[in-house]
């Protein structure tokens, strides 16, 4: 015989409770007198209403929503941030008129806007001729045992940890105190170079690090590149004034 009077064939089980208080939201608010008597331990052995409970939980979950959109907003603004950054360096690149220009506009935006510990450019010399900036390299002798070849033909930024031999061509001067890398493959119709960035950090340029902002860099980079080379190659083909009359 139940509180109510009526015969139950069988005991209700907690899963019975449970989908029937989940269909019956306000079951307990025309019940003023069964709620008083409801109490739920505490963690610390006291006792709770149900509806101190409810207040708990909802603030638990209130708490837990906040965290996440705190989170979110700060992940906006940090991309808000970078955004800003590659703006700026995409602008430079674009202004600039001459090879050297390129390269001073990405040095100067990795090292400072960036704060990138180390930054190297290679470029193809069998594609540019020779400059002061930046080493120029014959594909001939990147591929004899440099050990960056396929760096330098792939077509995806690659970040980790790099070999020694590849640290030593890149980073002649800093190769120790690199732990991480991110390369750049600088291609557009034919191999014009290579970008890297190298950080003191192992977990800056760890394998897996998302590479969208790095991979728009490169692409950006090679076009004003390849820009270059093809006015530079128009510019020494002879005009008709060259041949005799």
């Amino acid at each position: 015989m139940s509180d109510d009077g009526l015969e139950l064939a069988e005991p209700l089980t907690e899963e019975q409770v449970v989908d029937f208080l989940t269909a019956n939201p306000e079951f307990f608010s025309k019940r003023d007198d069964l709620l008083s008597k409801l109490t739920i331990p505490h963690q610390r052995g006291d006792t709770i209403s149900l509806v101190e409970r409810q207040v708990s939980v909802l603030r638990e979950r209130n708490q837990d929503m906040r965290s996440k959109l705190n989170e979110l907003l700060s992940v906006a603004r940090d991309n808000d941030r970078l955004f800003e950054r590659v703006r700026r360096l995409v602008l430079s690149v674009m202004e600039a008129e001459t090879l050297d220009d390129v390269i001073d506009a990405v040095d100067d935006s990795l090292s400072h806007d960036f704060r990138i510990d180390y930054v190297a450019q290679m470029l193809v010399s069998d594609t540019f001729a020779n400059t002061s900036r930046v080493p120029c390299h014959t594909k001939t002798g990147i591929n004899s045992g440099t050990g960056i070849s396929d760096l330098l033909s792939g077509n995806r930024v690659v970040c980790g940890r790099l070999r020694e031999r590849e640290l030593k061509f890149l980073f002649p001067n800093h190769w120790k105190l690199v732990k991480s890398t991110a390369v750049v493959p600088l291609h557009l119709k034919r191999p014009l170079g290579i970008l890297a960035v190298g950080s003191r950090n192992e977990e800056d340029f760890r394998a897996g690090t998302g590479t969208v902002y790095l991979s728009f860099i490169g692409e950006v980079v090679s076009r004003a590149l390849e820009a270059l080379a093809t006015k530079k190659t128009n510019d020494n083909l002879p005009s008709m004034r060259d041949y005799p009359q």
